[in-house]
């Protein structure tokens, strides 16, 4: 038997036949694969690009948050404000943007408008999620603002929240809440509050503060 095949025999082979209409197939679809081939390449360059928009995004972010926190704690108040809202307005949906709302507020109550701070420290706890630094930070501010305003039962509960958290600031939350308490004319409140900062205040740090606010209560609870 010949090891070649005849002109027939290659006719008739089904893997020639296979090859040959694959041949034909890419002959007369080379434009469209082509074309497939860089809308793929297209795509997978667009994620990319994607991804470095998305972090030169949070790196200005995050610069302009920095610049915003740097005018705060030179007394710069003014400027901290201008920065920090030109920030949250482009970069509103960054990671960066709780800090910001934050720092926003304390710039505010820095220059006596408890009420605008108060709207950026509930918009902080929006943003928080899960970072409980951010969430109790947005909460004490919130209590901070409702105290200047005058209200103080709320401003009490707001405290009581962010100890609630479970941050370092625990225990000063805690007598904040209570002092804020006795402001509103609720004594019975505030003892129970100190009770709980004196058992969570483990190194007695605080024990002055929380006996005196103790003995105030103590005094005003019929």
């Amino acid at each position: 038997m010949s090891p070649h095949m005849t002109k027939e025999e290659l006719r008739e082979d089904p893997v020639l036949e296979q090859i040959q209409r694959g041949v034909a197939f890419a002959e007369h679809n080379a434009r469209w694969l082509i074309i497939g081939a860089v809308i793929v390449v297209a795509a997978v360059a667009g994620g990319v690009a994607l991804h470095r928009g998305q972090l030169r995004a949070q790196r200005d972010a995050s610069q302009y948050l920095l610049e915003g926190q740097g005018a705060y704690l030179q007394g710069n108040y003014s400027a901290a404000e201008t920065q920090l809202k030109e920030m949250l307005q482009t970069y509103g949906r960054s990671p960066s943007a709780p800090a910001a709302q934050i720092t926003l507020g304390d710039a505010l109550m820095a220059q006596q408008r408890p009420e605008e701070a108060l709207q950026a420290y509930q918009s902080a706890e929006g943003r928080a999620g899960r970072d409980p630094l951010l969430a109790a930070a947005a909460q004490r501010g919130q209590a901070a603002a409702l105290e200047d305003l005058g209200r103080l039962p709320e401003a009490s509960q707001a405290y009581e929240k962010a100890a609630g958290i479970g941050t370092l600031g625990q225990v000063q939350d805690l007598i904040a809440a209570a002092r804020t308490a006795l402001q509103a004319s609720d004594p019975a409140r505030a003892k129970s509050l100190l009770e709980r900062a004196k058992k969570a205040d483990r190194g007695s740090e605080n024990l002055g503060e929380i006996t005196a606010y103790t003995a105030r209560a103590d005094v005003a609870q019929p």
